[in-house]
Parts: structure tokens; sequence; C-alpha cells
């Protein structure tokens, strides 16, 4: 089948751009909450040609909908399903709001509906219509940063190659916070630090909180603005991270017990030193 772009109408994105919904976009936004199933409602709105086709062509693809309207019980295989059909796409298109929102408004509505429910203005403009810029948007699209979880850290050298996106996926905090980053556009760069990241996991399991991974990507950028880190190896950027989250784990631990008054100590207390 023919990968169409999605042609947003202008009309359709002057005012949501600075927060307020006019005109057709009301309306694109009361349609979203309340039909799920299909987007028919966008020829009956929209006049003329929605999709401009392409020469590329993918093979043709479904995504899944949780049946318990949770769609964490689907985010994985959609994820995957996304990847290994467009990753032989040219980057010009896979980075292009206007594909994406082909796939999100026809190829897979319902999935993203149910991923990222219209809760609000916001949701509708930065995840649904790509404000937040072409580079960032493209990580809060409610599609596209799935498909870019999957590229990102997929590793062909593992005897499971979706090891580290089952890492990211389990807890959003792991990407979001390091893709969010210009520093983060190199896969080598992702690769090393989620690596890094999931060994330090598997070593203090619950002594890592989910702050850790906003800190070290603060850490990353900071790394990233005294040396050139597009030319930095996977493996020094996996050691920078390891040791850095060992550091904070450390530091942590040691606060912690500074701060215990030993005289209140009892089996409750015991026990928490212990999981310290």
């Amino acid at each position: 089948m023919k990968i169409r772009q999605g042609r947003w109408r202008q009309n359709c994105k002057i005012d949501v751009r600075r927060g307020r919904l006019h005109g057709k976009c009301g309306l694109s936004l009361l349609h979203l909450k309340t039909e799920k199933n299909n987007s028919k409602w966008l020829k009956k709105i929209y006049n003329g040609k929605l999709y401009e086709p392409m020469k590329q062509k993918i093979n043709d693809f479904e995504l899944k909908i949780s049946q318990n309207d949770n769609y964490d019980e689907v985010d994985f295989d959609n994820s995957i399903i996304l990847y290994e059909s467009l990753k032989e796409l040219p980057l010009y298109i896979l980075t292009d709001e206007r594909f994406w929102a082909w796939i999100n408004f026809e190829k897979g509505y319902k999935a993203a509906i149910q991923a990222m429910p219209i809760k609000s203005n916001s949701t509708f403009s930065d995840h649904w219509l790509f404000t937040q810029g072409s580079r960032r948007g493209i990580f809060f699209g409610v599609l596209s940063r799935c498909y870019f979880r999957v590229a990102l850290t997929v590793d062909e050298r593992l005897d499971d190659k979706y090891e580290l996106t089952r890492f990211v996926i389990e807890n959003p905090e792991r990407f979001r916070n390091l893709t969010w980053r210009s520093s983060s556009s190199e896969k080598h760069i992702v690769l090393g630090v989620i690596k890094a990241e999931k060994d330090i996991y598997d070593k203090y399991g619950n002594k890592v909180k989910n702050s850790i991974y906003k800190d070290i990507a603060k850490e990353i950028s900071l790394y990233a603005s005294v040396r050139l880190i597009d030319i930095v190896s996977e493996e020094d950027i996996y050691k920078f991270v390891y040791n850095k989250m060992e550091q904070m784990i450390n530091e942590q631990t040691s606060d912690y017990l500074n701060n215990v008054d030993y005289k209140e100590i009892n089996e409750e207390k015991i026990d928490e030193l212990v999981a310290v």
C-alpha cells in the first residue's frame, strides 16, 4: 500500500500553537473525544484531499487494541509492529510530522486514541499535532515516539535484540528524560546510556529511584557541553553513565544512613535499613 503524508490544513494548527482551539480544530477535538473507533469524521469536516500518495510502499499492518482498555498491555507489541513495518523508510519521511499525522489519524487511529486519550487541549496539540517543534515533537507524538523507542534501542548484537526496548517501555522515564535532549540524537549514545541504566537497575533493584533518570540525563547534557559527544564511543558513554549512577546511589544511601536516629531503631526500621 502507498504511504500517504497527512496534509492538515493550516487553519487546523494556527491557534493550537497558542493553546486555543478555534473553528475546525475545536470540532476535531470534540470528534476525537467521542468517536474512538474510526476517523471518518475527518472527511466530513475537511473538504478536499486529506493525504498525498507517495512513491514509497510499506506492508499493511494493524496495531493491537487492549480489550481491558489498558494500553500498557499492548504498548510493547505495537511499538515493535510500527518499527518492523516502517524501518525501511527513509529518515526524512520518518521524521516528517505529516507522515505521522496519517499514522495517528487513519492507520493507527484506534490504538492512538487508547494510548493517548484526549483529556485536554495540550494533549491534542502536543501529542497529536506536534506543536513542540520538529525534533521534540516527534518524541512527544503519540505513535511516532513508539517507533523511535524501538529504533534507538534495538540492538542486533544481543541475544534478544529488543532487550533494551523492553527495559525502556517498562518505565517511560528511562527513555523520556534522555531523548528530550539534543545530546541523544545518535543511536550509539542512547545504547550506551540505556545499557548502563539497565545494568545498574539489575544490580541495585529498588534502590534505583525514578528521579535518577532525570538526574543522569542532566549529567549527560553537562558532559555533552564540554565534549563532542557525537564521537564519544558507546563504551565510554556506558562507563560514564554507569559510574555516575553508582555514585548517585551510594551518595543517596550514605545520606540516608547519616540521618538515621539510631535511638529509634526497631524491627520495622531495621527492615528499612536493610532495603537501603
